[in-house]
């Protein structure tokens, strides 16, 4: 018997009982769209995640923050966090650019608004290698001095300091400060410009109250401010020799009166406080990652968090991939008995092709190759439906959205970092791969679930199933 003559006489087989095959055929269907519905529901968190990190410029950074002897492993050469450093981790592969950061906190005046906040020491050139975009004015340039720019965000930092109301956040970020000018003051004295309602104060100890150094005022300038409320947005930048000039005065001042600010004291001249490398090919980053760990390099890394999200989101998928496949299963049993039943009525039918010349081998074939097409059909069947399914669900969700729905999103968003690029939003994603899946995977079931009957249909003696009416 060819291939072709069997696949007929399955076929034609399978439809005459019809009801049954149908009833066989719809719990396979309604098993795999369950299993591809429920996977799908997985993917489409995880889809919305890595659409969104991949936005995310901080994907492609990786703080450095110290170095520990401890974590080195054997024959690792001993470094400090310097210049040496720097030097080290711009010659690893893949690492597009490196830079020292230093912070420091004080006091910003622009115009009639005042804060206390954390400026960066930094090489300008990051910006330009971590693709930053300004929505006004330019970046630094590396030897400027005493010229700085903004994150966006800073602005709800400041307060007028003569009637002491905070700037209010506005979602189109438009504020009362303009950034990009000439004239800009700096100092670390508490007193200078105090706000009617006292502002933040930063590092201000009980002996400085009490016996006050006398801070320089430094006169800057705005030259940018960062578009966005990404990680950049929420502090103020400048290149790393105006920060080292501001905190080599604010120590002289200190000094001068006897005080010593453990901020000074405990920190290196040669070294920095943190170290930002800058990755362009994120396919890259496991491996650098695991160059700085065996080196001892104490960092962070949002692909370390990425990478437990993603567990998290195999996890999910395979608990939603379980709960269909218990559909699939109960189908997998319709089909075994659909088949135990036709073989108890095509018994004379069995002997009389025993009788005809044809091989037990055939014969299982046969079984086997109509409980295939049960899968086979009901898996087409239940890929579409489950195609509908998912169009539905997206279109609903795009349609109406918010509701219990967005806390996909609140869940992206908060590896995000306010303000990235939020792409598509799937409530249920099918991939081929998983359409492919589904298809072969009810094919399978079927088969397997045609073994039994074509074994005992193999079995059947030849004379018995003649004599059977």
């Amino acid at each position: 018997m060819n291939k072709i003559q069997l696949l007929k006489m399955a076929f034609t087989n399978l439809f005459r009982r019809k009801a049954r095959s149908i009833l066989a055929i719809l719990g396979v269907l309604i098993g795999t769209a369950s299993i591809i519905t429920m996977v799908s529901i997985g993917l489409g968190i995880s889809k919305n995640f890595t659409d969104t990190m991949k936005k995310n410029e901080s994907l492609h950074v990786i703080q450095i923050f110290g170095i520990s002897k401890r974590n080195q492993t054997p024959g690792s050469q001993t470094m400090k966090m310097d210049d040496k450093a720097i030097k080290y981790l711009k010659n690893i592969k893949g690492v597009t650019f490196a830079t020292p950061v230093k912070n420091l906190n004080t006091r910003v005046i622009i115009g009639d608004y005042v804060a206390d906040m954390n400026i960066t020491g930094i090489d300008p050139e990051f910006f330009d290698k971590a693709h930053i975009e300004f929505q006004s004015g330019h970046n630094l340039k590396t030897g400027d001095k005493f010229k700085f720019i903004f994150g966006s965000m800073t602005a709800f930092n400041f307060q007028n300091y003569k009637t002491g109301r905070y700037i209010d956040y506005s979602p189109d970020g438009k504020t009362p400060i303009n950034f990009v000018v000439p004239k800009i003051e700096l100092t670390n004295d508490p007193e200078y410009k105090k706000a009617k309602v006292t502002g933040r104060r930063y590092g201000i100890t009980r002996e400085q109250s009490e016996n006050p150094p006398k801070y320089e005022v430094f006169r800057a300038g705005g030259v940018g401010v960062i578009r966005g409320e990404g990680e950049y947005s929420f502090s103020a930048y400048t290149t790393l020799e105006t920060l080292n000039l501001i905190e080599k005065s604010n120590k002289r001042a200190e000094n001068a009166v006897g005080q010593k600010n453990s901020r000074y004291e405990s920190r290196n001249n040669d070294q920095y406080q943190s170290i930002m490398i800058y990755i362009e090919d994120i396919n890259l980053i496991s491996d650098i990652t695991k160059k700085l760990r065996e080196e001892g390099f104490e960092f962070y890394s949002i692909m370390d968090e990425i990478k437990e999200a993603q567990k998290t989101y195999a996890m999910i998928q395979g608990a939603l991939g379980g709960i269909g496949a218990i559909s699939l299963l109960v189908a997998a049993i319709g089909i075994t008995n659909t088949m135990i039943m036709s073989i108890y009525e095509r018994t004379r039918e069995i002997g009389v092709m025993k009788v005809i010349g044809a091989s037990l081998y055939d014969i299982k074939r046969l079984f086997l190759c109509e409980a295939a097409s049960i899968g086979l059909i009901g898996g087409i069947l239940g890929t579409v439906l489950s195609l509908i399914i998912s169009y539905v669900l997206n279109f609903l969700y795009s349609t109406f959205g918010g509701g219990a729905m967005g806390m996909m999103d609140m869940y992206s968003y908060g590896y995000m970092g306010m303000g990235a690029e939020q792409s598509s939003v799937y409530i249920s994603y099918i991939p081929p791969w998983l359409v492919m899946f589904g298809i072969l995977f009810s094919t399978f079931i079927g088969i397997v679930s045609g073994y039994i009957p074509a074994k005992k249909a193999m079995s059947l003696s030849a004379l018995e199933s003649l004599r059977n009416e």
